[in-house]
């Protein structure tokens, strides 16, 4: 296994290195880091430092390259402070939302529920949102409190008086069955 080597260190980076190990507020992880380049500095290879100070090789490896290519700068800095940029805008999801609580067939689609796959389709083809996975999507709405079940069998009224009827179907059923009451 090929390991990244160690760059010699300038007058002022021994000088920092020396100083940041004395000091006593140092926070920890920051602390390994400039073990690490101690450590290399003075000739063990990634493993047996991973052993010293505790952590595991890659890790070694990644804070040599990182000092190889800018020094001692970047050590005390957080890797990403604030995360990853939002790549949705709250409009985006409450169009999402709008669109998933939606009927396909009023939007003009040839079905009549809405599977995952489907409505990140529809989105996306609508540039409603980024390009991102159906998964992202069902997550997405799971988070607003949405979730899509599977349905293994639908059937739909052509009655055009259906939703003005369907509370008295429902008087008319007995019993709480799955798939209705029998009456279609």
């Amino acid at each position: 296994m090929n390991f990244v080597k160690l760059r010699s260190l300038t007058a002022e980076e021994a000088l920092v290195l020396r100083v940041k190990l004395r000091r006593p507020t140092l926070p920890v992880r920051i602390w390994e880091r400039y073990r690490i380049i101690d450590q290399a500095q003075k000739g063990f290879n990634p493993k047996v430092i991973a052993d010293r100070v505790g952590c595991h090789f890659t890790v070694v490896d990644d804070w040599i390259h990182r000092f190889n290519q800018s020094g001692f700068s970047d050590f005390e800095k957080t890797p990403n402070p604030n995360g990853r940029p939002p790549i949705l805008t709250n409009s985006q999801i409450r169009e999402l939302i709008k669109v998933a609580l939606s009927r396909p067939e009023d939007l003009g689609l040839p079905f009549t529920q809405w599977s995952v796959a489907k409505l990140h389709d529809y989105c996306t083809k609508r540039k409603l949102l980024p390009p991102v996975t159906s998964e992202w999507v069902r997550r997405l709405l799971r988070r607003e409190g949405l979730s899509f079940q599977r349905t293994k069998r639908w059937k739909q009224s052509n009655d055009p008086d259906f939703e003005v009827k369907k509370p008295h179907f429902r008087t008319l059923c007995k019993g709480p069955r799955r798939w209705g009451c029998g009456l279609f």
